[in-house]
């Protein structure tokens, strides 16, 4: 099988991987969206931040670590999951400790109640299986795709019985457990290989980690920065608010369109030491990513009203405006998971810490001195000065490939452009507001901007090798899609 079959391959597992997980997820929210409070994702938005963090502390980057090595022997494996396994135990520990500090903190019970509860969750994912990541590195994702699916399945079912039980924030919490615990139990059970404790390499495994483990920290709280703000500055109902908001728009971006460009980052190591090859790929993964994030930027922005009041409910509507704002800062998440693993392919973990570091530091300032505005102000300052950092950060990046930044920039335009001349196109063709409407405008623009991105991709095909690639992967499609028709034709009497 060639390298590119097989890459679009993964990338068709991974995304359906994401695309069941998120619409079970996204059947969950809308349950739990009429029977919980703003409140109550307040709640979860403050516990979720505090575990998350803290599991980001612990991270040693024991996927990108396997992905980037040498081999893939049992030594690297055993230390990279040693090494990850004794952290997250410390940071647990620690967690336990600092109980009464959060407490403190949050003048609110529940809180810490949510906090203490999901803190085992941080151990029990370090124990899942090292396998899986090995799979990855081989680009091999059916056992990553049934463990997916299985561990959604049992944790969405866990969720929607809690909910119509309780009706409180307990859902989530306990849907956090029976995911984690399902996806190890499932690990185990799909892969041969078993883990066992080994400090063979750990100097060269923390020379790699410790650098994660910084950048891993200050790049979560880059990232949470505008949420902490958020959980200081408003109230907990504008906090759930602000968390549904931000859960809906930026789930395109971790859900469908980063697994969807995973098997093109993990063929960077694989070319990095031949500089013309590197910038290909990597000027390749810009356009798919910009493929794929461009048309959910633009119609998140035009129909912003429609999908809140028909999804969430009418009771939600204050939280429109928030997810139209943050539609700048969809593009920015989806361009810094490529920007971030082309230094991680380079062993370039130094520089994104200090990227990250620096960003932070200008981010939380403005941000902070932002503190009086209105939240919906507030979240438009967030998602601009996010891109901006985002633009800069590839210009580092395209300096250390030796790759044209203006060229990349119009790589990343171009699908954005043609994203938004589509819906106004077609908004402009339906205008009635009503939900039906919106299936429709969805279903014509996803069409009408298929077609025009072919039309586009087969033009620059004569001028450029990545819009080549992108063409001669579409023509493939087509012709699965044709033969699938034909096969399906022939069946009927």
């Amino acid at each position: 099988m060639s390298t590119v079959k097989k890459l679009f391959q993964s990338s068709g597992l991974l995304v359906g991987i994401r695309f069941f997980q998120r619409s079970l997820g996204l059947i969950s929210t809308l349950i739990l969206a009429r029977l919980l409070t703003p409140e109550d994702f307040g709640i979860v938005a403050v516990s979720a931040l505090i575990i998350h963090f803290s599991d980001v502390l612990s991270n040693t980057g024991i996927q990108q670590y396997i992905v980037q090595a040498e081999d893939s022997s049992d030594e690297t494996v055993n230390t990279a999951w040693t090494l990850n396994l004794g952290l997250k135990t410390v940071v647990c520990l620690i967690l336990y400790i600092l109980l009464p500090g959060i407490s403190w903190f949050y003048d609110d019970p529940n809180i810490i109640y949510a906090v203490a509860i999901l803190i085992p969750v941080i151990f029990i994912r370090a124990l899942v299986n090292p396998e899986l990541y090995v799979q990855r590195r081989e680009l091999n994702y059916s056992i990553v795709f049934k463990i997916g699916v299985i561990s959604k399945l049992i944790s969405f079912a866990a969720v929607v019985a809690v909910a119509l039980l309780t009706q409180s924030f307990w859902a989530i919490v306990v849907g956090d457990i029976i995911a984690s615990l399902a996806s190890l139990v499932l690990s185990y059970s799909y892969c041969q290989r078993r883990p066992r404790l080994s400090v063979q390499n750990i100097g060269t495994q923390w020379s790699f980690s410790k650098w994660m483990l910084a950048r891993g920290s200050i790049g979560y709280l880059r990232a949470q920065a505008d949420t902490l703000l958020v959980s200081q500055f408003y109230s907990l109902a504008q906090l759930g608010k602000f968390n549904i908001a931000r859960e809906f728009t930026i789930m395109p971006a971790n859900e469908i369109i980063q697994p969807s460009v995973e098997p093109l980052l993990a063929t960077f190591s694989s070319v990095r030491s031949d500089q013309k090859k590197m910038r290909q790929q990597v000027s390749l993964a810009l356009l798919v990513i910009s493929i794929f994030t461009a048309p959910f930027v633009a119609f998140i922005y035009q129909f912003y009203e429609q999908i809140v009041f028909y999804l969430l409910g009418e009771s939600w509507l204050e939280a429109a405006p928030l997810m139209q704002a943050m539609t700048p800062l969809l593009f920015a998440f989806a361009l810094g998971g490529i920007l971030n693993n082309i230094c991680f392919s380079l062993a370039k973990v130094k520089l994104v810490f200090w990227y990250d570091l620096t960003s932070l530091a200008i981010i939380f300032s403005i941000l902070l001195a932002a503190q009086n505005l209105t939240l919906i102000n507030f979240i438009w300052l967030r998602s601009f000065v996010g891109l901006f950092a985002i633009v800069l950060f590839l210009y580092v990046c395209c300096r250390l490939i030796s790759a044209n930044f203006i060229s990349q920039l119009l790589i990343l335009a171009a699908p954005l452009a043609l994203s938004f001349a589509t819906v106004f196109m077609v908004n402009v063709l339906i205008f009635q507001y009503d939900f039906l409407s919106l299936i429709v405008n969805g279903v014509l623009f996803v069409f009408v901007y298929g077609v025009l991105m072919f039309i586009l991709a087969g033009v620059l095909s004569k001028y450029s090798l990545v819009w080549a690639q992108v063409f001669e992967y579409s023509l493939i499609i087509i012709r699965m899609l044709q033969k699938k028709l034909l096969n399906i034709i022939k069946r009927e009497p």
